[in-house]
């Protein structure tokens, strides 16, 4: 969203007042946090777009499949998601908090929110500061390890593929931007309760798909747990086949974790289309 506050007739003080306080806000702790957001959600669209374009470079797609298998333990064992979800769980107990002590549209209630956004934005941003060289990592190992996967049996249309991947990665752009344009919106020009309703609406829109999304990734690392155990019992250390049996059950949990989000994806989506509809329904702020 642009907001534009050139030039100010003379006399229009009420305009002008306006505009401040639009300046303001961009450094207030909500705008904060909706960049804070939108940051991790580019950097989300950047890194799918990837590993889509990796697979089109005319590999063999079960080698590529075990180098993302192998990304995804690299990634768990950054600690990077933990720790976001540590970061969300206290903002999310914070808000709830102070819904709780406050009346709603208090100035009491607006300010405990604030404050806790800018606990949970501080405790993003030291997640990213901590765990991101190790992250980035990860990422450059999986291309190391992409990039010496042979040619498939069947080659792979790879400009087709890679059109399909810049199209997805503009379509996941876009969501971020309106994502973002939308709580903008929110901090500079909506009612403060309003919004925050939207929010608590949204969350628990999205509780039931996150649950049964968190108890199926569970379920898939479980499976690939016991499959690679049995592998260590199966062969002995060291051997090819112990080493081919543990590839194989990595990459059917990566594939089973992967299709977990699949079907979490629509119901989110409704979540976030709701969320929207949402915040433009509410009043400018007073």
């Amino acid at each position: 969203m642009t907001t534009r506050w050139l030039r100010w007739p003379i006399g229009t003080s009420l305009t002008l007042s306006v505009a401040l306080g639009a300046a303001a806000a961009w450094g207030s702790p909500c705008i904060q946090d909706a960049k804070g957001e939108y940051r991790d959600c580019k950097a989300s669209c950047v890194e799918d777009f990837q590993v889509a374009k990796d697979a089109c470079l005319n590999r063999d797609h079960q080698c590529v499949e075990r180098c993302r298998a192998e990304r995804g333990l690299c990634r768990e064992g950054t600690g990077i998601d933990q720790a976001f979800a540590a970061c969300d769980a206290t903002l999310d107990a914070a808000k709830q908090d102070c819904r709780d002590k406050f009346p709603a549209g208090s100035e009491d209630r607006d300010n405990c929110i604030d404050q806790a956004q800018v606990v949970a934005f501080q405790c993003r941003d030291s997640a990213r500061e901590q765990f991101g060289p190790a992250l980035k990592q990860c990422r450059r190992d999986f291309r190391v390890c992409a990039r010496a996967c042979g040619p498939p049996d069947v080659p792979v249309d790879a400009a087709q593929c890679k059109q399909t991947a810049k199209d997805n990665f503009r379509t996941c752009r876009a969501n971020c931007r309106e994502d973002f344009q939308v709580a903008v919106d929110a901090c500079l020009n909506r009612d403060h309760a309003c919004v925050e309703q939207c929010r608590a609406d949204r969350q628990t829109c999205e509780q039931p798909t996150l649950d049964r999304l968190n108890s199926d990734i569970a379920a898939c690392n479980a499976r690939r747990d016991s499959d690679v155990q049995n592998c260590k019992d199966l062969y002995a250390d060291g051997t090819p086949e112990r080493d081919q049996c543990i590839d194989n059950a990595q990459v059917t949990g990566f594939e089973c974790r992967d299709q977990a989000r699949e079907n979490a994806r629509p119901g989110l989506q409704t979540c976030r289309e709701h969320f929207r509809d949402c915040v433009r329904a509410c009043p400018p702020a007073s």
